[in-house]
């Protein structure tokens, strides 16, 4: 290697930053280590209306339950 630029397309540093990091290290890459972390630092809490999504959810089917258990039951 003389200097010389090898044959094929020019990847920018942000697509071969993955290829030299070592294989065992996920997060983070010597790189990354000092980098500056944007967005959210702490876990997310769930959100109430998933809590009332899921509520709704089973009550929904057990109302159904209940009814086709109901009109099975009143079968001649």
């Amino acid at each position: 290697m003389n200097g010389e630029r090898p044959p094929g397309p020019h990847l920018p540093e942000t697509l071969t930053r993955l290829l030299r990091a070592p294989k065992s290290a996920i997060w983070p890459t010597p790189e990354d280590r000092h980098r500056q972390r944007l967005g959210r630092q702490k876990p997310r809490q769930p959100s109430r209306a998933i809590l009332g999504v899921w509520l709704w959810a089973i009550l929904y089917n057990l109302v159904g339950f209940a009814i086709l258990a109901a009109l099975w039951r009143t079968m001649p």
